[in-house]
């Protein structure tokens, strides 16, 4: 899929991350960090944007950027290129040090902005070999704590919402870090809507008509996980804890596979986070939405071959909807069962097994009229 372009205007803030070409390293000594920093600060000054965090890695940095009047392209052509070039000469190298395109993620400050400082400052403690943040010389962490350093960081407005006193807001700070020790890699601030932004369908809306941009896609609200839980076992007649709970039963693999399918779809949740609440691993999950969305009905075949999705398309889920489409699958496992005995013919008994999904499209249907509990779409 292409990339999008990138929405830039003045205020804008962005969650950048640049990595090495082909996973090198970027920096090899700490003269290469603290020539990267020198550039950092360079460009800060001559184009006047706000930097509220920063972490430099082997191969990869994090920068949380506010811009002004200049826009984030390029402030960043400026720094990599000179740092490239510079790298370059030092190391007799030539070519690209820095993978392509930068990402940058376009983040929604009233949410994000406190939690991605603590996010980027923690990022040594996450790395295989774990170094300690607080001792970590190549982050804006200790800029927090009323340290100076090569590049200025704009502290106030972080430090602003801890606490009135400058005193009280640092140790409000470290508490801060401290209670997020513990927390590993969050794709939670990865995971964009329209490929570029960190916030609700509310932020990008604001966006969108503060840029007047007509490429932004909005997109239908997500629902909730327990939510959807509900629905699915009110349709498929199982309690939660039996899909919660870790098994093999081999009875509930096509219930759980359209969960999974379904929370995908419409919670936005990843493999990893569908693997810890089905206590299952991410490669079980990947095979279980990849199993549901092959099988899946196709709706424009269905609502061609069959009468009843002019119903399900306008219902509410209810008991005697399902007890329609458990009795016309029921007479649908008699008819395949007759057809496989009287001709003889084994490959129909494989869509005994797989006669559910001759109604999943409406299964799916019904249980997002009662997840949405109206007639709008869900993505």
């Amino acid at each position: 899929m292409a990339r999008k372009p990138r929405v830039e205007f003045d205020g804008a803030l962005y969650h950048v991350i640049v990595r090495g070409n082909q996973r090198q390293k970027t920096f090899h000594d700490d003269q290469d960090r603290s020539a990267y920093l020198e550039r950092i600060e360079h460009y800060r000054l001559r184009y006047g944007f706000r930097l509220y965090a920063y972490v430099l890695m082997s191969n990869h940095v994090h920068l949380l950027i506010e811009t002004r009047s200049v826009a984030l392209s390029k402030i960043m052509q400026g720094i990599q290129a000179s740092y490239t070039q510079r790298y370059n000469r030092r190391h007799r190298k030539v070519g690209h040090l820095f993978q392509g395109r930068y990402k940058a993620i376009l983040c929604d400050r009233n949410a994000y902005l406190l939690e991605l400082v603590r996010y980027i400052h923690l990022n040594p403690g996450r790395l295989r070999d774990p170094e300690d943040p607080w001792r970590y010389r190549w982050s804006s962490h200790a800029a927090y704590l009323g340290k100076a350093g090569p590049v200025k960081v704009d502290t106030q407005e972080i430090l602003g919402q801890l606490g009135s006193r400058l005193g009280a807001a640092t140790r409000a700070y470290e508490r801060f870090m401290e209670d997020g020790m513990k927390q590993g890699h969050e794709e939670k601030y990865y995971q964009t809507l329209d490929q570029r932004f960190l916030g609700d369908e509310e932020f990008v809306k604001e966006v969108a008509e503060r840029t007047e941009a007509t490429e932004i896609e909005i997109r239908g609200k997500k629902v909730g996980f327990a939510r959807l839980l509900q629905a699915v076992c009110a349709m498929r007649h199982v309690e939660s804890k039996i899909l919660l709970q870790p098994g093999r039963q081999r009875q509930w693999v096509a219930v759980r596979a359209q969960l999974v399918y379904l929370a995908r779809e419409w919670c936005g949740l990843t493999a990893k986070e569908l693997a810890v609440r089905l206590h299952r691993d991410a490669s079980m999950i990947s095979r279980l939405y990849g199993w549901y969305q092959g099988h899946r009905d196709k709706p424009a075949r269905m609502r061609r071959s069959c009468s009843i999705c002019n119903c399900a398309a306008n219902i509410r889920i209810h008991p005697s909807a399902c007890a329609v489409l458990n009795a016309a699958q029921a007479l649908r496992f008699i008819a395949l069962w007759l057809k496989a005995s009287l001709f003889n013919q084994p490959r129909f008994l494989g869509d005994l097994f797989d006669g559910s999904m001759f109604f999943s499209y409406f299964r799916d249907e019904l249980i997002r009229r009662f997840v949405v509990g109206d007639h709008s779409k869900i993505p």
